[in-house]
């Protein structure tokens, strides 16, 4: 009896029923339930992303050893045209003694042998840029990648987990690695075959 007082005065004061405070009880543990599953959700949709982003740069990077291999399969083909050249212009001195008809085959092997100089040249720079670009076309993919992750978590109030920030510092430190290599490989690279 004295149960059924105590329950009367609380609804008074509430202005409620008990089955309502508990029904509105209820409804707000189903509610706190649906946002935590929707936030462990998107956590776990979060490191799937970030699995296949690595996963990706993995394959990206292999792609980029592939081709750094194929041009140094192409610097055997270029030395040897090099030493053609260095022959040639051998060959040239023993003509220059040659007279007028020396003369003029040497001013025609001239025009040959710088052709074949810019071609060399032409092609190892053409080599150099595409290896580069495809280098940096690859580096600019992975921010873009995780931006989008990034900005769910902002829309929703959320935190970073410690995993997902540690994923996204390794990822931009990486990429930082790449870009600050590059002005020194097109360094090395930048030379001419044969100056002078």
């Amino acid at each position: 009896m004295r149960r059924g007082r105590m329950i009367k005065e609380l609804e008074q004061r509430s202005g409620a029923t008990l089955d309502e405070i508990e029904r509105a009880l209820e409804a707000k543990k189903r509610e706190s339930s649906a946002l935590q599953t929707g936030r462990e959700n998107r956590i776990w949709e979060y490191e799937q992303t970030l699995e296949k982003i690595r996963m990706r740069k993995e394959d990206e990077e292999s792609a980029s050893e592939k081709l750094r291999q194929a041009m140094q399969q192409l610097e055997p083909g270029l030395s040897l045209r090099q030493s053609a050249i260095e022959t040639k212009e051998q060959q040239l001195e023993m003509v220059k003694l040659d007279g007028a008809r020396g003369r003029e085959a040497v001013m025609r092997e001239r025009h040959s042998i710088e052709a074949v100089r810019k071609t060399v040249r032409e092609e190892r720079c053409r080599q150099r840029r595409q290896w580069i670009h495809q280098i940096k076309e690859m580096n600019a993919k992975s921010p873009e990648q995780v931006r989008p992750l990034a900005e769910e978590r902002k829309k929703n109030c959320e935190q970073a987990t410690a995993k997902e920030d540690a994923a996204e510092r390794a990822l931009a430190a990486e990429v930082k690695m790449i870009e600050e290599y590059l002005p020194k490989l097109i360094s090395l690279e930048d030379v001419p075959v044969n100056p002078g």
